[in-house]
C-alpha cells in the first residue's frame, strides 16, 4: 500500500520558518545600518556647510577672530537644527597670511571633551 503525503509536516514548516526568520534578521540589520550610515554622512555634509560658512564670513571680515588658540566660538541653525562651532586665527610664516581653523560641533562642546564632527583650516589675506 503506497502512502501519499498531502503537504509539508510540522518540522519541515518550523525549519523553514526559521530560515526566513534568520534571514530576515540579517536585511532588518543591514536596513538599520544603512540608515545609520546615511544619518552620519548627511551630518558630516550640514557640519561642513556650516564650517565653510564661518570660514566665508571670517574671510571677508563679517567676523572677527582674536588671535590664539581659544578664538571665538559661536552657535547657527541649519536646517532646523542648531550646530556649535569654535574658529581661531593663527599666524602663519608670512605675516600677512593668517591660518583660519574652525570646528563644528553636533552638540555644545562641554569643557573641551566634545569631539568636532569637522575640522576645517584656510587662509586668510591680511594687509598690513
Amino acid at each position: 500500500m503506497q502512502r501519499q503525503t498531502a503537504g509539508m509536516t510540522l518540522i519541515e514548516v518550523l525549519i523553514a520558518l526559521a530560515i526566513i526568520a534568520i534571514a530576515l534578521t540579517a536585511v532588518i540589520k543591514a536596513a538599520s545600518q544603512n540608515i545609520r550610515g546615511t544619518n552620519y554622512v548627511e551630518n558630516k555634509m550640514i557640519a561642513l556647510w556650516v564650517g565653510q560658512e564661518v570660514m566665508r564670513e571670517v574671510q571677508v571680515g563679517l567676523l572677527s577672530l582674536p588671535q590664539g588658540e581659544e578664538g571665538e566660538a559661536g552657535a547657527m541653525n541649519m536646517l532646523g537644527h542648531d550646530w556649535y562651532w569654535r574658529a581661531s586665527e593663527e599666524s602663519s610664516a608670512n605675516v600677512r597670511i593668517k591660518k583660519l581653523r574652525v570646528r563644528v560641533y553636533e552638540h555644545e562642546p562641554q569643557d573641551g571633551d566634545a569631539q568636532s564632527l569637522i575640522d576645517l583650516d584656510g587662509y586668510r589675506y591680511h594687509a598690513a
